[in-house]
């Protein structure tokens, strides 16, 4: 196996093993809460993995007890401060970034959510295709007790999830919303103990990086993209894919195993 590590990110660990990249916030004295630092750090990671070839899956989780509290509201609090600062300007240069960095990957992203995920520290769960969870693991829009509006992409990621009435409640409240009631609820697709979360996030992110990863990457733009697209052109955009996809290694890998009565063994290519 495998495994290359960058120490160079100060917030955040980054390892490669058996296709499968983990991202894994490393603040836990601050329940990973996004500082200027860690804002750095994670767009640095996503540009290693995009630019990784053979990284084939991420896994996305958190150190300590917490997965990611949301904003540092210290140094945010120190930045306002600033005269010149702009809310708006940060959170497009640096939230917002992030969000539509982890949505471009060519890969499956699979979180793994342990302890609390609150504010943008919940967006970034939300922004994973698959999200495994603890079963201590709670959730939490946060921005109403503190006066804000929710950002990151939570009213965008939350409708498509479990509507527009329950996201207006979490919203409204600020709610705790435990593992449990998650799972019920379609916001997560798994609850595992607490000692066999990343074990268990990264077998099924490796799993999915064994797997014709060009065809998944482009299954997974066409799901995202159809959502705010008609059924015409969602129908177009798939033809489109499956003309690509039909002249793939890995189809003609999939075709060769299947009339050879084998495993196929896929390249991502």
């Amino acid at each position: 196996m495998s495994m290359d590590t960058t120490p160079s990110l100060e917030t955040i660990d980054y390892a490669v093993a058996d296709g499968v990249a983990t991202i894994a916030l490393n603040r836990p004295d601050k329940r990973n809460a996004i500082n200027h630092q860690l804002h750095l750090d994670l767009a640095a990671a996503l540009r290693l993995v995009q630019r990784d070839r053979s990284v084939r899956a991420l896994v996305l989780t958190g150190r300590g007890k917490g997965f990611c509290a949301g904003q540092d509201l210290t140094e945010f609090a120190m930045a306002k401060a600033d005269p010149e600062f702009r809310v708006d300007e940060h959170v497009r240069s640096t939230f917002n970034r992030t969000i539509l960095a982890l949505r471009a990957l060519p890969m499956p992203v699979v979180a793994a959510v342990n302890g609390v995920a609150a504010g943008a520290g919940w967006s970034l769960a939300l922004a994973a295709d698959i999200r495994f969870a603890s079963e201590d693991a709670a959730f939490t829009q946060a921005f109403s007790k503190i006066g804000l509006v929710p950002d990151t992409g939570s009213t965008w990621f939350l409708p498509e999830l479990i509507g527009t009435s329950r996201t207006l409640e979490l919203c409204y409240t600020g709610d705790l919303v435990d593992a449990q009631r998650a799972l019920e609820w379609g916001l997560v697709n798994f609850v595992v103990p607490a000692g066999d979360l990343v074990e268990q996030a990264t077998a099924y992110a490796a799993r999915l990086a064994a797997m014709p990863t060009a065809a998944l990457a482009m299954t997974r733009r066409a799901v995202y993209r159809a959502t705010g697209t008609s059924l015409d052109d969602a129908l177009e955009y798939e033809a489109q894919l499956q003309q690509r996809a039909a002249a793939s290694e890995d189809h003609t890998e999939g075709v060769t195993a299947f009339l050879e009565k084998r495993a196929p063994v896929f390249t991502g290519r």
